[in-house]
């Protein structure tokens, strides 16, 4: 398996066991807020531990500037956006993604630029990773506005939720889901933006990589934690 595409989606507070996964090999970490709680204090020692190659993305609650601020004051390296939907969305996403002249993200001495002792090289130089999600009928509207924008990283699927909009829950293996799915990989490619999925299978992640998936979540932990329970007392 390529460990070069292969991250993990934490959503509990067990910085044990968290702040372990870049040393195992994982190279992107993304831990959900949306779903999930996971301390800022956790948060912090995951980036402070992480391996140099390894990328830590928070997926925010929601589009808001203060849910924005917030992941990247804490010196992540991009943010998930669940659930856009809106032109409106994008241009809050963008607009409190970026410092001025681009957006309007706020300035302040946090542990993004070492309070200040990295103040001019992060506001200089810092570009986030910025991967909204498609979740809905909505969502699949946006597609090229999405990865038309310069300032955007790519699209991250959210299959269940996405199979949910369109009738056809879990059904993954549909028509009408795969060709949605194709679709946007499809435009993700044509303009060099990542196309990202999550699975919590290794052999279908495997197969996402073969098939030109830049990123693949696998795994949530405390999914992982109960299913490892229960084969232990099957």
């Amino acid at each position: 398996m390529d460990l070069s595409k292969i991250g993990t989606l934490i959503s509990v507070d067990l910085p044990e066991i968290s702040c372990k996964l870049s040393s195992l090999g994982f190279k992107y970490i993304l831990i959900d807020l949306e779903h999930g709680y996971v301390s800022n204090r956790t948060i912090l020692s995951i980036i402070a531990s992480k391996e140099k190659e390894c990328k830590i993305l928070i997926r925010i609650k929601e589009i808001s500037e203060a849910h924005i601020k917030h992941a990247l004051d804490l010196g992540v390296d991009g943010i998930v956006a669940p659930r856009l939907e809106s032109s409106d969305e994008l241009k809050i996403l963008i607009d409190y993604s970026y410092f001025p002249p681009v957006g309007k993200r706020s300035l302040g001495f946090t542990q993004s630029n070492n309070y200040g002792l990295e103040f001019k090289d992060y506001i200089t130089k810092f570009k986030p990773l910025i991967i909204p999600q498609i979740e809905s009928r909505q969502g699949l509207e946006m597609i090229q506005d999405i990865v038309t924008n310069n300032l955007l990283s790519g699209i991250f699927v959210g299959p269940y939720d996405l199979s949910m909009s369109l009738g056809l829950q879990g059904q993954f293996e549909s028509r009408e889901f795969k060709d949605s799915i194709e679709n946007i990989k499809r435009a993700c490619k044509e303009q060099d933006k990542y196309f990202c999925m999550f699975t919590t299978n290794k052999d279908v992640a495997i197969a996402e990589i073969r098939s030109g998936t830049d990123i693949v979540f696998l795994g949530l932990d405390v999914n992982l934690f109960l299913n490892s329970y229960v084969e232990l007392i099957s």
